[in-house]
């Protein structure tokens, strides 16, 4: 027979040892898988990597747009480093991308950022002082609703494209730095498509 020798690294983001309790995971499976264990912890909890990303994104996107900025303003940038980040550096990435795509100056101001950042780093600030002092500031629950998300981000940014590519979505593609079918797949998903 033919031998082989073989590493397998698996990652995931739920709890395997509360599944296999529920009988939701095989026990053997984990039990094969759980040799060396690695927890990562979300970026909101990695502070100084934030600023190290945002720099690596940003010099990346700059080359492939091709784009002459500076970096990013005080103000943008005190945003960016105080957002939690629940999608982590996937999401970071997708900000930094939409960021340096829609900035037609020097530097990366707060208007270039999509525009749920501030309203979440203004709510998170709140609740700090919602518990400090109650009576000054207002909870989550009272907060308006129907603050942009990344989704409603994208999907402006893909009709932004197609506006200035007048329609043509090969040029929208180039212009987004995607393929053309990721941009009929990101259309289709927001329902941009006839």
């Amino acid at each position: 027979g033919v031998q082989v020798n073989v590493r397998m690294i698996a990652a995931t983001n739920r709890d395997l040892k509360t599944m296999v309790r529920e009988g939701r995971f095989r026990e053997d499976l984990f039990y094969r898988l759980n040799v060396v264990r690695v927890h990562l912890p979300p970026l909101r909890e990695r502070g100084a990597d934030i600023q190290y990303l945002l720099e690596h994104f940003l010099h990346l996107y700059i080359q492939k747009f091709q784009k002459n900025l500076e970096g990013f303003s005080a103000e943008s940038q005190q945003i960016l480093l105080a957002y939690s980040y629940p999608g982590n550096v996937r999401e970071l990435k997708n900000v930094v991308e939409f960021a340096v795509n829609v900035c037609s100056e020097v530097e990366i101001g707060v208007q270039h950022l999509p525009g749920y950042l501030k309203d979440a780093v203004d709510m998170e600030a709140e609740e700090v002082d919602f518990f400090e002092n109650p009576r000054m500031t207002r909870s989550r629950e009272e907060k308006s609703p129907g603050q942009a998300t990344w989704t409603e981000t994208e999907k402006e940014m893909i009709l932004s494209a197609l506006v200035r590519a007048k329609g043509k979505k090969q040029k929208a593609a180039e212009l987004l730095g995607w393929g053309r079918s990721t941009l009929w797949r990101k259309m289709k998903h927001h329902r941009l498509t006839e």
